[in-house]
């Protein structure tokens, strides 16, 4: 097996000790945000698998790039707008825990949780575009950027206005899928790092085959996490999508494999909230593994990771950074949390 340098975890802890001394030059610059900003602090702090940043790390790998402060800098700038992202994402979800931890509205109210959010969002353009990279190099990896929080904003619109849908298709469900979480996720960081690294075309329409895929299956491993998954691993409880009412994939497939009086119940009790009782959310959990729901949408994942690992072993690449790439697509796609 290849090694690569840094391991993942090593520039994990890279990316978060260039997170804390970041925020500490912020808490310097602007004291009367010292409780905003050590929000953001505990929140990257609560765990994270840092997937976003590592992506476009070793994107800008694969294009030759060298290490640098420059590059990890950029690359913790995902990471912040991951947080904006999941701060105003845990408001609209009503959610009160994540990684194990009280959410921002929850620990204080809504409007210091928009305000953490809207921080953590200007702090990630301003640690992008302070990064240390010469100002051509960061216009082309703002442009995926920009596309980035376009399409993450989009896909969460889209999201909240499926909320009531119960005729909700497959083909509906995995779009919001895509651009809520695949190309935000991995797809977009990938972007990032190949443009920061002045990747040729053909580098970074191969890398776009490689993460596409992989994004989206990305996004269906969380959808079934999020259902059937441990809640000591989550970090959250594991029945939040059923309560929330969550119009994914499993969903979609559920409704349509489903018939007569478990279908009626399927459609009625999804998304009830806290009215639903412990044994209805058990049948509602037990209807789409019976109805098929869950295999095929662990068929579909496997497909599309099947597709990115082959896109991978066309990538023309250093060997280093395609093992990276590839311990990447493993964690993110074959994971508890």
């Amino acid at each position: 097996m290849t090694q690569f340098d840094p391991s993942i975890e090593e520039l994990r802890e890279r990316v978060d000790a260039d997170l804390t001394s970041f925020l500490a030059a912020a808490r310097n610059e602007l004291p009367e945000a010292g409780l905003l900003l050590d929000e953001i602090d505990r929140l990257i702090g609560a765990g994270g698998k840092r997937l976003r940043p590592s992506f476009c790390y070793w994107a800008y790998r694969s294009a030759g790039g060298e290490d640098s402060p420059e590059i990890l800098r950029a690359a913790a700038a995902l990471e912040l707008l991951h947080t904006f992202a999941i701060v105003h994402d845990d408001i609209m979800d009503a959610s009160d825990e994540r990684r194990g931890e009280p959410t921002t509205h929850a620990k204080y109210d809504v409007n210091i949780a928009l305000l953490v959010g809207d921080l953590a969002l200007v702090l990630a353009d301003a640690a992008l575009m302070g990064s240390g990279f010469s100002s051509e190099r960061v216009l082309d990896g703002f442009r995926a950027y920009s596309r980035m929080r376009q399409q993450v904003i989009a896909g969460q619109f889209l999201d909240l206005q499926a909320a009531s849908d119960t005729t909700i298709s497959e083909e509906s469900a995995r779009k919001i899928a895509v651009l809520k979480s695949g190309r935000y996720s991995i797809e977009e960081p990938l972007a990032i790092g190949a443009a920061l690294g002045n990747a040729p075309e053909e580098l970074r329409r191969a890398l776009n085959r490689f993460g596409a895929p992989l994004g989206e299956a990305f996004q269906l491993r969380d959808d079934l996490l999020g259902t059937f998954g441990d809640r000591d691993d989550l970090g959250k409880p594991v029945d939040s999508d059923i309560r929330e009412g969550k119009r994914h994939v499993l969903f979609a497939k559920a409704v349509a494999l489903l018939e007569g009086e478990d279908q009626a119940f399927f459609v009625e009790k999804w998304g009830q909230g806290a009215a639903l009782g412990d044994d209805e959310i058990a049948r509602l959990r037990s209807l789409i593994d019976s109805s098929g729901a869950r295999r095929e949408t662990e068929r579909l994942l496997e497909s599309l990771v099947a597709t990115a690992r082959d896109a991978l072993g066309d990538l023309d690449i250093p060997e280093t950074a395609a093992a990276a790439l590839r311990e990447l697509a493993r964690r993110a796609t074959d994971r508890r949390t």
